[in-house]
């Protein structure tokens, strides 16, 4: 047997064994590209509220016991996003996982949001963000709607198998030779073929072009299943011989006053008696890797630790801070998130296409 058709048999069968897996996983990504600018117009009453002119935010520890009020004594707030744009509400979100539990039901033991008017303190809406769409969408993307523990498992093998797949199909796909004709097949549909042919120029010529940006979309996911972009725990930790209140108001002031070209602030609480109120300062709503994060001592409001800036960051540094966004092209903007959506159907297709050809040749 010929190296070739070594290939081409490693090709097949993973392509058989994980064609099921990957067509959710291309479906649902290219659903959840788009996911942001969707919301914006679905969730417009939820996500936007009138602002006079010169009109002021209510201090935070104002609006967080409404917040909590609305939430409920069982669900405790875990973070906030505050908007720093005119006209946007605040988001208060509070999430309890089982991570050992079987099916998105259990894995999800309560998933809530409340929006409030910044302004005004009122209550705008409730979310029951466990039966949200994109919430959905992204748990079946990222373990099948099973759980962690089996469905995480089955996504991170099966991406690693597309990997493969990605790497052999360019070597099935290589021309013989590089002539006009030969290369005409290689790189051009036939979009007037009878089916069996255009079946197979969707499969080929279409896995050659996406290649690229199916690489870098697997390479990212598998760097986040593998846990290769977890940044280490801090040993900064809250004084516990200090009592009293989150000073919530002092920590954000800091955070402002240190990053004063903000578009959000992503505020995490900390569950822990020792742990550090957690504020992520972006100064981008479109890019995530544009951040600075700092730390700060939940009882007196000190500052422990302060992140460096991206443009300071090393080579390697800055390409596992961009992960999240060079996986969903939103690094490059709407054109990347275009990338991302068409290489996602793309995906799904090849599975597909694949199986066919497989299926046509063992009929004949």
């Amino acid at each position: 047997m010929t190296t070739k058709k070594i290939i081409g048999q490693i090709h097949l069968w993973l392509g058989l064994a994980s064609g099921l897996v990957v067509f959710i996983l291309g479906l649902t990504g290219a659903t959840y590209a788009f996911q942001q600018e969707i919301k914006d117009l679905i969730y417009k009453d939820r996500l936007y509220v009138e602002a006079a002119n010169g009109a002021k935010r209510l201090p935070l520890s104002e609006l967080l016991p409404i917040a909590e009020q609305a939430m409920g004594e069982d669900h405790k707030i875990s973070r906030a996003e505050l908007s720093q744009k005119p006209g946007r509400t605040y988001m208060f979100r509070a999430i309890k996982l089982n991570k050992e539990a079987f099916g998105y039901w259990n894995y999800y033991q309560y998933y809530d949001k409340v929006y409030l008017n910044p302004y005004t303190g009122q209550v705008v809406f409730k979310e029951n963000a466990k039966a949200e769409f994109f919430t959905v969408v992204l748990a079946l993307h990222m373990n099948l709607l099973l759980g962690d523990q089996v469905g995480h498992f089955i996504v991170r093998w099966s991406v690693v198998c597309f990997v493969v797949l990605l790497l052999s199909g360019i070597v099935l796909w290589w021309p013989k030779n590089w002539k006009p004709k030969q290369l005409k097949k290689s790189f051009k549909i036939k979009w007037d073929a009878k089916f069996k042919r255009l079946n197979y120029d969707l499969h080929n010529v279409f896995g050659f072009y996406s290649f690229l940006v199916l690489i870098v979309i697997s390479l990212t996911g598998l760097m986040w299943s593998f846990e290769l972009t977890t940044e280490k725990k801090a040993k900064v930790l809250s004084d516990t011989t200090q009592t009293g209140t989150i000073p919530v108001d002092k920590i954000l002031a800091q955070a402002h006053q240190s990053s004063p070209e903000t578009a959000y602030f992503l505020y995490n609480f900390p569950a822990a008696k020792s742990g550090t109120v957690n504020v992520s300062a972006y100064q981008s709503e479109t890019n995530l890797y544009d951040r600075v994060q700092y730390k700060f001592d939940r009882y007196s409001g000190a500052l422990l630790q302060k992140g460096e800036q991206f443009s300071k960051l090393s080579a390697g540094a800055r390409i596992i801070t961009m992960n999240y966004d060079l996986h969903t092209g939103s690094v490059f903007g709407l054109f990347g998130k275009l990338m991302t959506f068409l290489a996602g159907l793309i995906a799904a297709g090849l599975p597909v296409t694949g199986f066919i050809i497989w299926w046509k040749r063992g009929r004949k």
